[in-house]
Formats: C-alpha cells, structure tokens, sequence
C-alpha cells in the first residue's frame, strides 16, 4: 500500500470546482449526476472508478399531496429528475 497525501495550490468547495476542473486546474472529487454531461462528451475522464463511492437515491418527504401550492408543485417537478 501506498499513502501519498497531496499538497494543494488550489482549493475550493463549492459548484465552481466543475469550472475549474473544465479549465485544467486538476482533478476533482464530484457527484456524477453534475460530471455526467462533460464525462460523456469527453471533456472529464473518470479517474480511479473502481473506487467511486456511492450513495443512496435521494428522497423528498412531504406531506400529502392535497392543499399544496403551485409554486409547491413547480419544485418538486423541478426536483424529480432521473439520475442514469
């Protein structure tokens, strides 16, 4: 077994870690559902799958659907997406 633990020059945590990996600042640690676009035109190669984590679908609970808003029902419309 081999332990390297990097030294970065660059550090950032929030949705602009895709930009710049887009750019060529260096490789990122991110959910694919947000890669998957750029995995498949080729502009991301998948680094290391054999080790990808992954996690449970995501879920929104809500109460019953009578007496909602539209706005209500806008988003989670909005939220309902398939993950491939």
């Amino acid at each position: 077994m081999i332990t390297f633990t990097p030294k970065s020059h660059f550090s950032i945590n929030n949705h602009l870690r895709l930009q710049a990996v887009l750019d060529g600042l260096g490789i990122t640690w991110l959910p694919h559902i947000i890669a998957a676009d750029a995995l498949h035109s080729g502009q991301l190669v998948e680094l290391l799958p054999e080790y990808a984590i992954t996690y449970d679908p995501l879920y929104l609970y809500y109460p019953s659907r009578r007496g909602h808003s539209n706005v209500f029902k806008l988003i989670v419309d909005a939220l309902r997406v398939e993950v491939i």
